[in-house]
């Protein structure tokens, strides 16, 4: 919850609960004074939504009540005191109440030197026509928001998502700020700067993961997070078009199809993600090269990476075996398909799970389909580690969706998972990992976390180290002996 929200259900609590007191009815009306000047203060400079709704409306009442002449609030309507007054607390209460249950979570603050800055972008790909468009001939769309390091401004901070890109129910996160500043400066020091695209889940969207990609550019990079269209949850394209996620769930239902066609599937949208990413680092290395760009000169997109969250993470280790500016790609928590052998050997890949308790058992009950993936994804990863090398790190404890923003959410992840660890404690395992990574593939960086034999800062984690045509070196403590990899591809 945010302090004016929290200071106005108290303050508007209070003056009810002191129009039903004898000793303090004086209290009432000018704690409702303040109720007001703190409602527009709240709507002015934080952004109301949704859940404030109830409180908003017991203050009208309240200020409606006390509206009336107190001869006639004594007289005539005496009887209305005390259900206005208990309308006024139930409406206060159930906002504390609805705020807990979906709260204005707030994003971790970045780690790097860097303020960040952010801005959304439309790009056209005129060269491919949109298979999936109503209209033949189509071209292909997309929209891009690309998070970079930037100069100190006062620039206003970044919505967590724009309103037209919600529903009702997630409306409020448009009012939800980010710690980025809206088209602030591109940083003037350092640089130029690496570039990294970023891929959503299936059916994900480009700010499932902002926790991570705010502080990769606080760190110096250019992280391009790219609306694979058709396939993201929600894209609002120019004219205010809007196209819903149309990526067919039944299609990848593994329990109505068979592993071949799963695949089929999969290795379809694939290089349509594929192309999308070479698409969006050629505009942007053509931005570089334009003076009248605002990133003439700042990027470097010949040291570039790739990383993305379950199948945008399989579009990302995809991309090394066709774009050899793709020095290095990492993989959180999802299968990996494709042309996984054909990475380059110096285009290192990190693959990082999440490993539950209970997995062991959920992956013993896994059958036909989902098992076979499951087999196969695994020999397909450790050949390619074996051959080209790279690292794989499990960290107990955690979900496939804890690789996102998702466990900020709801403060009850706690009671419904229990023994996870925390969404804090995630996050700073996830950013560090993947920044060490990055700076060890991409700056030339030797990192201690790592190094082989080095024993990690996280006790969650363990790291295997695979040097090309070798076995891998374990460090770290290694989760419970029931623990097994969590990784699935269907969200």
């Amino acid at each position: 919850m945010r302090l004016f929200e929290v200071i106005l259900i108290v303050i508007l609590l209070a003056a009810a609960i002191a129009q039903m007191t004898k000793s303090f009815p004086g209290w009432s009306r000018p704690l409702t004074v303040l109720a007001v000047l703190v409602a527009f203060w709240h709507v002015i400079h934080e952004g109301t939504h949704w859940q404030m709704f109830p409180v908003l409306a017991g203050l009208i009442l309240l200020v409606a009540w006390q509206l009336i002449p107190a001869s006639r609030r004594t007289s005539r309507y005496a009887a209305m005191r005390k259900p206005v007054t208990v309308a006024v607390a139930v409406l206060s209460i159930a906002t504390f109440g609805m705020l807990l249950i979906v709260p204005m979570f707030s994003l971790p603050k970045p780690t790097g030197n860097y303020p960040v800055g952010t801005r959304i972008v439309y790009l056209k790909d005129s060269s491919r026509t949109e298979d999936k468009a109503e209209k033949p001939g189509t071209p292909r769309e997309l929209m891009v928001q690309i998070w970079y390091p930037a100069d100190p401004s006062n620039n206003h901070l970044a919505a967590y998502e724009r309103l037209s890109e919600t529903i009702p129910a997630t409306s409020y996160r448009s009012v939800l700020w980010t710690n980025s500043r809206e088209e602030a400066p591109v940083a003037t020091q350092g640089g130029p700067f690496p570039v990294l695209l970023f891929n959503h889940a299936w059916g994900g969207r480009r700010t499932q993961d902002t926790f991570l990609t705010e502080d990769l550019a606080s760190h110096g990079y250019v992280v391009a997070s790219i609306d694979h269209t058709y396939n993201a949850s929600r894209v609002v394209l120019p004219g205010d078009r809007v196209i819903d996620d149309i990526g067919g769930g039944d299609a990848i239902d593994p329990d109505l199809h068979s592993a071949s066609e799963i695949t089929a599937v999969w290795n379809r949208e694939l290089s349509t993600w594929v192309a999308d990413e070479i698409f969006v680092l050629n505009t942007l290395q053509s931005d570089d090269l334009d003076e009248k760009s605002p990133w003439h000169g700042r990027l470097d997109t010949r040291r570039a990476g790739a990383l993305g969250h379950s199948f945008g993470g399989a579009a990302a280790v995809q991309l090394c075996s066709v774009d050899p500016r793709i020095q290095s790609a990492l993989n959180m928590d999802g299968w990996t398909f494709g042309d996984i052998r054909l990475r380059a050997a110096n285009q290192p890949a990190m693959f990082l799970y999440g490993i539950t308790s209970s997995a062991g058992q959920q992956d013993s009950n896994a059958v036909g389909a989902e098992a076979e993936l499951d087999t196969t994804d695994r020999n397909e990863v450790d050949a390619s580690l074996r051959q080209f090398g790279g690292y794989k790190v499990s960290i107990s404890n955690t979900s496939h969706m804890d690789f996102t923003d998702h466990p900020l959410v709801s403060p009850w992840r706690g009671w419904t998972r229990p023994g996870h660890i925390s969404p804090a404690r995630i996050q700073t395992i996830v950013r560090a990992y993947v920044l060490a990574f990055f700076d060890q593939t991409i700056r030339g960086a030797n990192p201690s976390l790592l190094q082989p034999g080095t024993p990690s800062s996280f006790r969650e984690v363990q790291i295997e180290h695979w040097n090309p045509e070798s076995k891998p070196e374990s460090t770290s403590i290694a989760p419970t002996k029931s623990a097994t990899p969590s990784i699935h591809q269907i969200d």
